[in-house]
């Protein structure tokens, strides 16, 4: 199986110039997690909500990122509640068709030309 795209979706209770602050020390962690391409971060203060997107090489390594520190040092923070995830594997010729062509790492299918 190929790329696999992990949304975690999450509720921050509390400061979040502070949230920020300690995302901004994790994130040199999270950069060097095996498997992974990047991560877009989401964080929308009015609604108190998280959103991170995540692109991985293959299945084993978003299941094993699902299943590691990272997600459950997010979980224990006392400002954080609500966690959840998702994945799916990445439809290559519908992301190429929609821009997504670089940001996986790959050629324009003929399609998208």
């Amino acid at each position: 199986m190929g790329q696999m795209l992990v949304t975690v979706r999450y509720r921050i209770e509390g400061d979040h110039a502070h949230f920020r602050h300690d995302l901004q020390k994790v994130a040199g962690l999270i950069a060097g997690i095996p498997g992974l391409v990047w991560k877009i971060w989401g964080i929308d203060q009015d609604r108190d909500v998280g959103v991170s997107a995540y692109l991985f090489a293959s299945e084993a390594s978003a299941r094993a990122f699902i299943a590691g520190p990272m997600i459950e040092r997010l979980r224990s923070r006392p400002d954080v509640t609500d966690v959840s995830f998702e994945f799916a594997p990445v439809d290559q010729d519908l992301s190429e068709m929609t821009g997504a062509a670089d940001a996986l790492g790959g050629a324009p299918t003929a399609a998208a030309l």
